[in-house]
């Protein structure tokens, strides 16, 4: 869900990094606070890099505005977490998912549940176009050279590094954390051009779509496949999932809750109906990252 304050700033052109995220968690768990002094010995890395760890915190949704560690913090991040040190590629998936439903780094909202239904293939100014024209729509004003700033950094987060060809920090490039997903491909055949298709996405783990559909509250105990595909925060959206990749996806969960999870298709009318007092979500992600349940 998109917030009602718009912001395209507050990373100070750094991308999150892959131990950030549980760096500034043990910081805060342990009682830190961001604006001390301290904070800087602390976390050992530069007053900029305090700055932005603090940003990627609360654009993922791990704190609130006031610094404060939410639930999905410890169930990840903590000592007994799931995935404290985010070794698992479905951990990062289902971050990428929350960067994009909090809604507090704009621009990522902007892109995955708005931009690419006009098309998966968009170039930068395209993309400065659309985002200025959706905030004018809001009343909001942004500034250029911000907004300029973070569409680089959001190329820079998901993109193979070095390939928008500016100047690349060599060790920030080759340490961020949602690289690997393989979500943006950058081709300069005809001017630099960004792509983030609809493809199957075997990698993603059918868990963490479960996961993201339950969390919808959008949707009810009957969610229409089109629904799954295209409204806000969907699956279909936020992963780039095509219509098979998405139906395998369903098949699995079938698979393991034949009598919770349903699918119908009935005159061409797709449903997929979830009776969510039969799933407990915790024990699937439990079993899925090994922990006894």
């Amino acid at each position: 869900m998109l917030s009602d304050r718009l912001i395209f700033q507050g990373h100070d052109t750094f991308i999150c990094r892959n131990n950030w995220l549980k760096k500034g968690y043990d910081f805060l768990h342990s009682g830190g606070n961001f604006t001390n002094a301290d904070s800087v010995v602390r976390l050992g890395v530069g007053k900029n890099m305090v700055t932005s760890i603090r940003y990627w915190l609360r654009s993922f949704g791990l704190t609130d505005e006031i610094d404060v560690l939410q639930p999905i913090a410890h169930q990840i991040l903590g000592a007994d977490g799931l995935d404290p040190y985010l070794e698992d590629e479905a951990t990062l998936w289902y971050l990428h998912y929350l960067l994009v439903k909090t809604g507090r780094a704009s621009l990522y909202h902007f892109i995955f549940n708005e931009l690419r239904k006009q098309g998966f293939s968009f170039s930068r100014a395209q993309l400065q176009q659309y985002v200025t024209r959706k905030c004018s729509e809001r009343g909001v004003a942004v500034n250029e050279n911000t907004l300029e700033s973070d569409m680089t950094v959001f190329v820079r987060t998901y993109g193979p590094s070095g390939k928008d060809g500016g100047k690349v920090d060599i060790e920030e490039e080759s340490t961020g954390l949602l690289q690997d997903l393989g979500l943006l491909t950058i081709s300069k055949t005809d001017g630099i051009r960004y792509h983030i298709e609809n493809t199957e996405r075997p990698e993603l783990p059918w868990q963490v779509v479960l996961q993201v559909i339950l969390e919808n509250e959008s949707y009810g105990e009957a969610i229409s496949f089109t629904d799954l595909e295209v409204a806000p925060d969907s699956p279909g959206l936020v992963f780039a999932l095509n219509e098979k990749g998405l139906f395998y996806k369903i098949e699995e969960m079938m698979v393991q809750f034949p009598t919770a999870i349903v699918y119908s298709s009935t005159a061409g009318n797709r449903v997929l109906t979830i009776k969510k007092d039969l799933i407990n979500l915790t024990e699937v992600l439990q079993a899925y990252y090994g922990q006894v349940v």
